[in-house]
């Protein structure tokens, strides 16, 4: 994939576009190669926006100055050609690659919103943000922006568990060449959550008593751990930060996933660990890079990047379409998927729940007003109800957190 749809919010003028209408405009849009040397003119491409992804070309026009644009300058957030440039052209300095969207679509969609009173989104970034926004998807563009693998033993125990004649034996065999991850599966098997009457030792046991698919999940969340770590000291308590909020929504996700009999515990304790993991390649770039940034700034370009950067690494793992929404709208606190609770929701409940424990209130709604709680607990609808659910929980969230941070 050339072109995260996500980043959407920050073309000009498609950012204007509520979410769903962007998600209409990415998938019509058209990838477009050049070589070097190749042309365009407004003329005959009069019926759409194109942006550059990759390369560099000349804008030429004719009583004007020719200007290089290149795939990493802020200008290629706007189209190539503007509304009523008529004379104007563009030729290829480089292989490039344009992607393009349909100007009608554009101007039906915004329509649609003006009459029916939606709020326009729009998304402002700093000098510095949008240079390194630019400098990251530059490198995503050009298969540089290093995303971070799933560990080893995630890979094998996935791989394996895609055969129908899997056997405990066999993932026992896998998770034996890591003692750490026996270690915290023999502590899964024997916590409050999982035990039984006697004491387990071994890994076949605990493998037995959890079964093989909630065995799968706790292994590929137990091994996400050694992804949170970074060399940069300035950025250690950044991340030290991201993995103790991520095994919070965790834990909570889990504990309501288990009180209200919802969803499968260990997936949702996955995805509470990967909600926010596009974070990741971000602190990882920034590491590499050596780029100085103020933490002001480094707040902001994650809170514009994670998403669409979450979801590429979603997707180069090969996991679960679930855990992609996860990531893609764990904060739209109004979001309604119909009738049935699913992953999202339940890692929204959390979020919201570990903020307000952090006193993070801010924008943060009512719990008994968000439709995901509504569904998750239709009869507790009262403040002090909703309350007394997360106080129930509270042992367990506890417990869990504990076996995370082992």
């Amino acid at each position: 994939m050339l072109f995260e749809p996500s980043l959407l919010k920050f073309i000009f003028p498609i950012k204007q576009l509520q979410p769903e209408n962007r998600l209409q405009m990415a998938d019509q849009s058209h990838v477009i190669d050049l070589s070097l040397g190749d042309e365009l003119t407004a003329d005959d491409e009069h019926r759409w926006f194109f942006y550059l992804i990759e390369g560099k070309l000349e804008l030429l026009a004719l009583d004007q100055s020719s200007v290089v644009i290149k795939s990493t300058d802020k200008r290629a957030y706007h189209p190539l050609f503007n509304e009523g440039e008529h004379k104007r052209r563009v030729v290829a300095l480089t292989s490039c690659k344009l992607i393009r969207f349909d100007k009608q679509q554009f101007h039906t969609l915004l329509n649609h919103e003006l009459i029916s009173g939606e709020e326009l989104e729009t998304v402002e970034m700093s000098e510095v943000e949008g240079n390194l926004f630019n400098e990251i998807m530059h490198a995503f563009n050009m298969g540089k922006l290093k995303l971070p693998s799933l560990p080893d033993i995630a890979v094998k125990v996935k791989k394996a568990m895609m055969s129908p004649n899997v056997s405990v034996e066999d993932v026992s065999r896998i998770v034996s060449a890591d003692p750490a991850i026996v270690t915290r599966l023999i502590h899964a098997a024997n916590g409050p959550m999982n035990r039984g009457i006697e004491t387990i030792d071994s890994i076949h046991a605990a493998i037995v008593r959890l079964g093989l698919s909630t065995a799968k999940e706790l292994i590929i969340s137990f091994s996400i751990k050694q992804l949170f770590t970074t060399k940069a000291a300035r950025l250690s308590q950044r991340m030290h930060q991201l993995y103790e909020h991520s095994a919070d929504v965790a834990a909570i996700g889990f504990a309501l996933s288990r009180q209200s009999e919802k969803l499968s515990p260990d997936h949702v304790l996955l995805a509470g660990l990967l909600h926010e993991i596009g974070v990741i390649p971000i602190l990882s770039y920034i590491e590499d890079t050596g780029l100085l940034i103020t933490d002001d700034e480094l707040e902001g370009v994650i809170e514009r990047l994670k998403t669409g950067v979450g979801s590429m690494v979603i997707r180069h793992w090969g996991l679960s379409n679930d855990l992609l929404v996860v990531v893609e709208d764990y904060e739209n606190w109004q979001r309604d998927s119909g009738s049935h609770t699913d992953t999202c929701d339940m890692i929204l409940i959390a979020e919201i729940y570990s903020r307000l424990q952090r006193q993070q209130i801010k924008g943060l709604p009512k719990m008994e007003q968000v439709p995901a709680f509504k569904k998750l607990f239709p009869e507790q609808q009262d403040a002090g109800l909703v309350a007394g659910i997360f106080e129930q929980a509270r042992e367990e969230i506890l417990s869990v957190k504990t076996l995370l941070n082992r």
